[in-house]
């Protein structure tokens, strides 16, 4: 897996785990699958433009570093990906990382709706069947399949690839077409979802502008059509410095792909965050703050990936679970949330490489959830 770390600080915020006056940086560097490396990028930015190192596994390495929003930033170098921050000017003003990056699957039952809406059936959880199915949120993106510990309390995981790995011990995996090459790639049966696009935004990720995401949406449509399963957007993440991404903003990159797109189907609209408080991520999230919010696009909303940087310790990455996941539990606009769980951030790793829990994946398996 790779992935993609952005940490976007505003000119009158610094939020985050980093207490170090709004100066860190970000770690990223990918795992691999069968000796091949996935996809991703990494880097936090900071005030002053982060720097981010890699510390892969067992394939590849990428670092990038982040793009402040206050002063541009500069992204740093890697061999398998790289991501920086938010872009000064289009970014926002409060802060929080984003990551992208990995190819992975997950899945779970829940809702769909037609002619490219996802209205109150998805939200509510309607079963593309017909029926309403319960929905429990909680799930993992890794590269490693979870082990049956972690089963029932993950309904859902993914790998940022269209295909499982691992054994199957009954959570639901979810696939990914994680870029134009996975288009014509097979989906594995009983799919309940599909996940689109890794932050395309990012030229070091699937890097595509959001009218030739649009030019591949028919071809995904066919796919979902054929399972008669739900589609999710392109996941979203900051993207800076300019000259690396396709639009630094990933509200505006929503708004032209659906602008270019328009009779789409699109069920949920993905997206990803690294921060590591509360209040950025609502703000992440729900209109009415300093950034505009992705509840605008009227869809339910899977947060693909979240935890806190690579630059925070066990602790901090538990504190920030134990406040983030009742809030995404009881938000009704937030239909599935996956925390990230790979290389990039060891501090956040919810599995041993055999998929069983570590002491941090033991705390996310204990926390309360309410299936709807």
């Amino acid at each position: 897996m790779t992935r993609a770390l952005s940490r976007i600080i505003g000119s009158y915020f610094c939020l985050g785990c980093v207490t170090v006056a709004c100066s860190g940086g970000g770690t990223a560097d990918p795992d691999t699958t069968g000796g091949s490396a996935n996809r991703g990028g990494g880097g936090a930015s900071s005030a002053t433009g982060g720097a981010a190192n890699s510390a892969g596994m067992t394939g590849g390495s990428s670092a990038s570093g982040g793009a402040s929003a206050a002063t541009g930033g500069s992204a740093g170098g890697g061999t398998n990906s790289a991501k920086g921050g938010a872009s000064s000017g289009a970014g926002a003003t409060l802060g929080g990382t984003s990551t992208g990056g990995m190819k992975s699957a997950g899945g779970s039952s829940g809702g769909r709706s037609s002619g490219g809406t996802s209205g109150t059936g998805a939200a509510a959880g309607m079963a593309g069947g017909g029926g309403a199915a319960r929905n429990c949120k909680r799930g993992i993106a890794a590269n490693t399949a979870p082990a049956a510990a972690f089963f029932p309390a993950v309904a859902w995981w993914y790998n940022w690839s269209p295909k499982r790995t691992g054994t199957d011990v009954g959570i639901e995996f979810t696939p990914m077409v994680w870029g134009a090459a996975d288009v014509n790639a097979m989906l594995p049966a009983g799919s309940k979802y599909l996940l689109t696009f890794n932050e395309p935004n990012f030229h070091a990720q699937s890097n595509l502008t959001a009218a030739q995401a649009a030019s591949y949406w028919p071809m995904l449509e066919a796919k979902a059509s054929a399972l008669n399963i739900p589609l999710v957007s392109p996941g979203m993440n900051f993207c800076g410095p300019a000259a690396d991404c396709n639009g630094t903003n990933p509200y505006q990159y929503l708004k032209d792909f659906f602008a270019v797109c328009q009779g789409c189907k699109v069920d949920y609209v993905a997206v990803h965050w690294y921060n590591c408080d509360l209040p950025s991520l609502k703000d992440y999230l729900e209109p009415g703050g300093n950034l505009e919010g992705f509840e605008q696009f009227g869809k339910p909303i899977w947060l693909t990936e979240f935890s806190c940087d690579g630059g925070a310790t066990v602790a901090a990455q538990e504190a920030y679970m134990r406040a983030a996941v009742p809030y995404l539990n009881q938000n009704p606009h937030v239909f599935r949330y996956s925390w990230f769980s790979a290389g990039p951030i060891p501090n956040a790793k919810l599995m041993n490489a055999d998929g069983s829990p570590t002491a941090l994946g033991q705390v996310y398996i204990g926390l309360p959830e309410d299936c709807r």
